[in-house]
C-alpha cells in the first residue's frame, strides 16, 4: 500500500512538473506572421477618415483615452490616446497601449507595417501575441491605412504604461487558450462598404464598432464568447464603473426580446443621435451620436437579418451592493 501511495504521489508530482515546464516554456512564444503593405498618408481626406473610425465608430478612446480626462471623453472630447488603464480580471492584469506617436513610450518607432500586423493578425512589433481585446482583424486595408494615418497626426504623449501582470490562471490561459495569436476569419476588403446597405452594416457591426463583443456574453477567464452573437449578454461588467453591471440588450429582430424589432429605422436613426439617455450607460453615446445616417441605417439594416433569438437580458443594469 505504501509503494502504491508514493507511486501515485510520485507521478502526480511529475504531471504537476510537466505541466509547468510546459507552460513556462510558452509565455514568450514569437510569431512570423507578414506584415500588411500599409502606409501611413498626409492626406487630409485619409486622416478624416481615421478620425471617423478611431474616435466615432470604433471609439478607441473608450480604453486607450487619458486617465485624467474620463469625463472629458464622456463628454465627446478627442482626449490623448495614451492608455494606462487597467483591467483587473480573473487571468491577471492588463493595462492598455499608449498609441500616441511618442517615441519613448507610444508607437512613435513602430513601422507601419508592425502596427497593421497587430491590428490584423494580431502580433506585436516584437512578434509576441497580443490579447485579443483589441478585435480589428477584418478592417479593411482602406481603413487600416486610415487608422495609422491619424494616428500618426495625432500629438505624442509621453506616458509609459506598465507591461501586462499575469497570475498563475492568466500564464495557463497564456499558454494554451490565448497561445496563438488571432488573425481574419476571412480575408478583410481591400476598400470599405459604403453606404445604407446590409454589406455596410454587416463591415461596421462586426470589425469595426465590434457590437458583438459587448453584445454577447463571454467567459471572463479566457474571453471566448459563449452566446448567440449579437443576442444579448445578462452580466457585463463596467470595469470604469463596478457598481452597476449592465445587461446589454439583444439585438437581434426577436419580436419579444430584440432591441432592433422595438425599432423603425427611423426611430433607430434618432436614437443614436440622442446620445446617451441612461446616466452612466458605457454604450459610448457620445462617440455613437456622430455617425452619419447611412451608417446607422446600414448597421439596422444589417441586424434585420439576423436570425431571431428570444433572450430577455433583464433591465439595463442592476446595482452591486456591499
Amino acid at each position: 500500500m505504501r509503494r502504491a501511495l508514493s507511486g501515485i504521489v510520485i507521478l502526480i508530482v511529475l504531471a504537476i512538473t510537466t505541466a509547468a515546464v510546459y507552460v513556462a516554456s510558452r509565455q514568450h512564444l514569437r510569431f512570423n506572421a507578414p506584415e500588411p503593405a500599409i502606409a501611413a498618408s498626409a492626406d487630409t481626406a485619409v486622416i478624416a477618415r481615421g478620425h471617423y473610425v478611431v474616435r466615432v465608430v470604433a471609439d478607441c478612446a473608450a480604453c486607450h483615452g487619458a486617465l485624467d480626462q474620463r469625463q472629458a471623453y464622456r463628454n465627446g472630447a478627442d482626449v490623448p490616446l495614451s492608455g494606462g488603464y487597467e483591467f483587473k480580471i480573473p487571468p491577471g492584469e492588463f493595462r492598455v497601449r499608449n498609441i500616441t506617436p511618442d517615441a519613448e513610450t507610444g508607437i512613435g518607432t513602430i513601422s507601419d507595417g508592425k502596427i497593421a500586423r497587430a491590428l490584423r493578425f494580431g502580433v506585436g512589433h516584437d512578434g509576441r501575441a497580443l490579447l485579443p481585446f483589441m478585435e480589428m482583424q477584418g478592417l479593411s486595408d482602406e481603413d487600416l491605412a486610415a487608422v495609422i494615418s491619424y494616428l500618426r497626426s495625432q500629438p505624442g504623449v509621453r506616458h509609459r504604461v506598465p507591461d501586462h501582470h499575469y497570475n498563475v490562471l492568466g500564464r495557463i490561459v497564456r499558454a494554451t487558450v490565448l497561445a496563438n495569436p488571432v488573425g481574419p476569419k476571412s480575408p478583410p476588403p481591400p476598400e470599405s462598404p459604403r453606404g445604407a446597405t446590409v454589406e455596410n452594416g454587416s463591415y461596421l457591426a462586426g470589425s469595426v464598432a465590434n457590437c458583438w463583443a459587448c453584445h454577447t456574453p463571454r467567459n471572463p477567464n479566457t474571453g471566448q464568447l459563449t452566446g448567440t452573437l449579437y443576442g444579448g449578454n445578462p452580466a457585463f461588467t463596467d470595469d470604469f464603473d463596478p457598481t452597476r453591471t449592465w445587461h446589454p440588450p439583444n439585438l437581434t429582430p426577436d419580436p419579444k426580446t430584440g432591441r432592433s424589432a422595438l425599432f423603425t429605422e427611423d426611430q433607430f436613426v434618432d436614437r443614436f443621435h440622442a446620445g446617451r439617455i441612461i446616466p452612466g450607460s458605457p454604450m459610448p453615446w457620445q462617440a455613437y451620436r456622430q455617425m452619419s445616417d447611412d451608417d446607422i441605417r446600414a448597421i439596422y439594416r444589417f441586424l434585420q437579418t439576423l436570425e431571431p433569438v428570444e433572450n430577455d437580458v433583464g433591465p439595463p443594469f442592476v446595482v452591486n451592493r456591499g
